[in-house]
């Protein structure tokens, strides 16, 4: 098959950095890569739209992300993007952002960052959801009985998706037990994006029964992200179009449609 016959394909988690900022405190130094980087690399793999995840390191200053996303909007732009921002209670300008393109929420919820904020997300979710905004949650199987518990004080019909394959290890049966059971609310969809859970980067041999189970039982509910530029990940550089190729041979056609084109149209509204 070529790649261009699940166009617009859509990477659905992707960051940008400021190149002029200094990140004295952070917690890592990111790649001083914006999104002309990306499109070389979009270019490559045939991805036509993609999705603007602020990063931690940037908290709930989004400015850099809300310039990125107006610019693309230029009839010249070879991409579509949408964007992801961080809030928190008292954020102003909501509305601005959605007109800029954003259409969600991410909550950091990683003993990896030093960031639990899970408890925060009944009200972050709230703001969230008057602006028909989706959250996005990066957390790991030790809170997902959390975050089951919160499910039900969320608003109605608000989507929750996991980064990063939930951070489930390959192979490990509970982990895939509790994380099928949050997707089975309907209420939860799953990012398929390897690179921080594969041992074997490149190829992602070890994660093709997992891909291939959740995109059988839950083929409307997932995404793909490639999470470039790749902070905190050792060399070699994962390259898109390796992701692409693996997508090739754990899914069928129908299954990558709907991961590369079909969900990601629905959900952020491209």
């Amino acid at each position: 098959m070529t790649h261009t016959s699940m166009s617009p394909a859509c990477d659905c988690h992707i960051h940008v950095f400021d190149r002029d900022r200094e990140y004295t405190k952070a917690t890592y130094q990111p790649p001083r890569k914006d999104i002309g980087h990306f499109m070389e690399e979009a270019a490559v793999s045939d991805i036509r739209r993609a999705v603007l995840i602020q990063a931690s390191i940037d908290g709930t200053d989004n400015h850099y992300l809300l310039e990125t996303l107006r610019q693309a909007r230029l009839p010249t732009s070879p991409l579509e993007l949408r964007g992801v921002v961080m809030i928190d209670e008292h954020t102003s300008g909501l509305e601005a952002m959605r007109e800029a393109g954003v259409r969600g929420i991410r909550i950091q919820d990683r003993t990896r960052l030093g960031q639990h904020d899970l408890a925060r997300l009944p009200e972050l979710a709230a703001r969230a959801a008057a602006l028909d905004w989706h959250v996005e949650l990066n957390t790991e199987p030790e809170r997902y009985d959390v975050l089951a518990a919160l499910l039900p004080t969320l608003p109605e019909g608000q989507t929750i998706v996991l980064d990063h394959f939930g951070h489930v290890t390959p192979g490990h049966s509970d982990e895939l037990t509790r994380l099928c059971r949050l997707l089975d609310t309907g209420r939860v969809w799953i990012k398929l994006a390897p690179t921080r859970v594969s041992q074997h980067p490149g190829r992602y041999d070890d994660l093709i029964e997992l891909t291939r189970h959740l995109a059988e039982r839950y083929r409307e509910c997932c995404l793909w992200g490639s999470d470039w530029p790749h902070v905190m990940t050792p060399s070699p550089i994962p390259g898109s179009l390796d992701m692409i190729e693996f997508l090739e041979r754990a899914l069928s056609s129908p299954q990558r449609q709907a991961c590369l084109r079909d969900n990601p149209e629905r959900l952020y509204r491209f």
